[in-house]
C-alpha cells in the first residue's frame, strides 16, 4: 500500500501582507494598552507583548526598538486617536455658549475614561525615565483638545479659527484641568456628572463675563 501525497500547503511565514499589516499595528499597540495597564511598564515585557498580540518576535521589533519605544507609541495612539464623541448634527448652531458646554463635556468624559486616565497615570509615574518627553506630550494632548473644540465652534459661526482657539484655551483652564486633576487623584465628588456639568457652567458665567462669549475672545 502506497502512501498518497500529501495535499496540505506549507503555512505561510515571513512578513504579513501588506493588507494584514495594519492589522498587525493595532493588535500589538492594543496588546501594550492592556499590559502596560493591567502589569506597569516594570512588569511588561516586549515577548509578553507578541504572546498578547498573537505576532512574530520580528513585527514588533521592526516597528519599536524596545519597549521604551512602543510606550511612547501607545501614548502617542491614544492622542493621535481623540476625537469629539458627538457629531457636528449632534451640536446645535445657535448658541456658541451651548456648543462649547457640549463639547467641552464631551472631551472633558473622554479624557477621565478608564483607560485615557489609567494611561495618564501611568506615564506620570514614568515622566522621570523620559527626559521631558511629558511636557512635549502634554502640549500634543492639549493641541489636539484644543483642535476637536474648536472646531466644533466654528461651525455655522462668525468665530474665527485664532478666535476659538483662544476661547477653547480660557474654557479647559477653567474647566478641563482641575476635573483631570480630580479623576488622578481619585476625587470621584468632583468628576461626577453634575460636578462636571457645575464646573463648566461656572466657566461659561466666567467666560461670558469676561466677554469672551460675546466677541472678545482674543483678549
Amino acid at each position: 500500500m502506497t502512501d498518497e501525497p500529501k495535499t496540505d500547503k506549507p503555512s505561510r511565514v515571513g512578513r504579513p501582507r501588506r493588507e494584514a499589516a495594519g492589522d498587525v499595528d493595532t493588535r500589538i499597540l492594543s496588546a501594550a494598552t492592556a499590559l502596560f495597564l493591567e502589569r506597569g511598564l516594570a512588569a511588561t515585557s516586549c515577548e509578553a507583548v507578541v504572546a498578547k498580540a498573537k505576532v512574530g518576535k520580528a513585527s514588533l521589533y521592526s516597528r519599536y526598538s524596545g519597549k521604551n519605544a512602543l510606550f511612547e507609541a501607545v501614548i502617542r495612539q491614544a492622542i493621535d486617536n481623540s476625537e469629539l464623541l458627538l457629531t457636528k448634527a449632534d451640536i446645535p448652531s445657535a448658541s456658541l455658549r451651548t456648543r462649547l458646554a457640549m463639547a467641552g463635556k464631551a472631551v472633558i468624559r473622554q479624557a477621565i475614561e478608564p483607560v485615557p486616565l489609567g494611561l495618564m497615570r501611568l506615564f506620570l509615574t514614568e515622566a522621570p525615565r523620559f527626559n521631558g518627553l511629558i511636557q512635549s506630550f502634554d502640549q500634543m494632548a492639549r493641541d489636539r483638545v484644543i483642535e476637536i473644540v474648536s472646531e466644533s465652534l466654528m461651525e455655522n459661526d462668525m468665530l474665527s479659527k485664532a478666535d476659538a482657539n483662544a476661547l477653547t484655551r480660557h474654557f479647559l483652564d477653567l474647566t478641563f484641568a482641575p476635573i483631570l486633576l480630580a479623576a488622578l487623584i481619585g476625587h470621584s465628588e468632583e468628576t461626577s456628572s453634575e460636578a462636571i456639568d457645575k464646573r463648566i457652567e461656572y466657566a461659561l458665567n466666567m467666560l461670558e463675563k469676561s466677554g469672551h462669549l460675546t466677541g472678545n475672545v482674543a483678549s
